[in-house]
């Protein structure tokens, strides 16, 4: 297995701008990604924050410097660029953006054929840009006359609504829809795809701004509280995405958050219907609602890393599986359409089957299995995670000592019970934060697994 890179996290390179994400740090990985792939045209693109142009503009300036060929599409979502790479002619792309994370923020995402650098390839820009430490050399300049001029993609948004149209035929029929756009790209995209299928669309946080003057970008329940008021009022449906616009949230007609891997055991399901059984990757943090949903339906579900459903599903891939659907919470992924996450699209496969079968999400989402879930976050002292990650593992060890149960440590620590009650702790990849999920069956159980977590919270609030 290959080494954990240590500039990429779960989701990139992402942390705070002027410190860890910074212009020399983006020259870097540009140069280092234009040397591995010479002979390939790059894309350069970015999300909406107050940094994100800028950085753009130097990965763009570090490409050429370089001798390598840019193809500039600037402002767009993660889903618009990704789509452009599987044009061979512009096969890698740059994109600049934090996703979810907060405004004072920024990273750097690279993706190949319609998917994000698996750890393999990450390796590859780590060590290029180590040996370049080393030697003391520098930036690059290639010479004079191998330096090209820069081209500009202007139709990438065109581009996408041209092959999702071509390739989804809905029929929204006036039905009212809420979109919350985060402030972000997504504000260009999705009310006109979804005026162009028919539907009654009403948008919140849908000028561009990167200071997410709206809500934080991430598109969590605490973050949605005026759109899930919304709906509720107006017994409407209503989805948010987040900074970057590969992340999905759905608030139901009844204005009720629908959680994260009841959604992904839904999108599985569709795609089983729609191919047939395969297998389905999902992340450590996913829902046994996943599991319970698909192997209904003769599917294999298959767990790994947060941040590794790429390199997971290439390899099944190269072995001949037949993979059908992937996600992280918040984060399909259609091998089909793209092995890109693409919340517009995973949004879009759930439009077509309610208006097909003139129901509601409310309605379809009886199939899916339904627990009480709780996704918790806690910030910490960067020096101080590793310490505090430890202790409470070996609490959660302590509480969970006579619980038969299945340890899964891939990404953390996560056990789970024989009543498909479980819990994970783990240190996030992209943010100084200890992570705790946790799910059960009723209500009972739910308080149970609360007043350990209540313990866990002890030690990270004593640090």
């Amino acid at each position: 297995m290959a080494k954990k890179s240590k500039l990429f996290g779960t989701a990139g390179i992402r942390g705070p701008f002027g410190s860890k994400v910074t212009a020399e740090l983006v020259f870097h990985v540009s140069q280092a990604v234009s040397k591995l792939y010479p002979s390939e045209g790059i894309l350069v693109g970015n999300d909406a924050r107050t940094s994100s142009e800028a950085l753009s503009q130097c990965a763009s300036a570090a490409i050429s410097l370089s001798g390598g060929k840019v193809f500039k599409v600037e402002l767009c979502t993660f889903p618009v660029i990704a789509n452009l790479t599987l044009n061979p002619k512009h096969s890698v792309a740059i994109y600049i953006t934090a996703s979810h994370n907060p405004p004072t923020d920024n990273g750097i995402k690279v993706l190949r054929n319609g998917r994000e650098f698996v750890m393999s390839e990450q390796d590859e820009i780590e060590a290029f840009i180590k040996q370049k430490k080393d030697e003391k050399s520098g930036f690059i300049h290639d010479n004079w006359d191998n330096i090209q001029t820069q081209l500009s993609v202007t139709d990438a948004n065109k581009q996408y609504f041209k092959r999702i149209t071509g390739e989804l035929t809905i029929k929204g029929e006036e039905r009212k829809i809420i979109v919350d756009c985060a402030n972000g790209p997504m504000s260009e995209l999705a009310p006109l795809l979804l005026t162009h299928y028919g539907f009654q669309t009403s948008t919140i946080n849908s000028h561009i701004d990167g200071f997410f003057p709206g809500r934080l970008a991430e598109p969590s329940p605490e973050n949605l509280k005026v759109l899930i008021s919304l709906c509720k009022s107006e017994r409407t449906l209503g989805v948010a995405f987040d900074g970057d616009g590969d992340r999905l949230a759905i608030i139901n007609e009844k204005g009720e958050f629908v959680e994260l891997s009841r959604v992904n055991a839904l999108l599985a399901l569709l795609a089983i219907e729609e191919g047939g059984p395969g297998k389905v990757i999902v992340s450590i943090d996913s829902s046994t609602t996943i599991d319970r949903t698909v192997e209904k339906e003769g599917g294999v579900v298959v767990r790994t890393k947060l941040g590794e459903l790429h390199t997971k599903g290439t390899k099944l891939i190269q072995e001949g599986e037949k993979i059908v659907f992937a996600a992280e919470p918040w984060k399909p992924i259609f091998p089909k359409w793209g092995f890109w996450i693409d919340g517009l699209y995973g949004l879009l496969k759930i439009l077509k089957v309610i208006s097909n079968r003139k129901t509601t999400v409310s309605d379809i989402m009886k199939d899916v299995p339904l627990h009480i879930a709780k996704r918790n976050a806690y910030y910490v002292k960067i020096d101080k995670a590793e310490e505090i990650f430890e202790q409470c593992k070996l609490k959660l060890k302590e509480s969970l000592e006579n619980e038969t149960k299945k340890e899964l440590t891939i990404d953390g620590l996560r056990y789970d019970l024989e009543d498909n009650t479980w819990i994970l702790i783990r240190k996030s990849g992209t943010e100084p934060k200890i992570r705790i999920y946790y799910e059960a069956p009723d209500q009972a159980r739910f308080d149970w697994i609360e007043n350990i977590v209540k313990e866990l919270e002890k030690i990270i609030v004593e640090e």
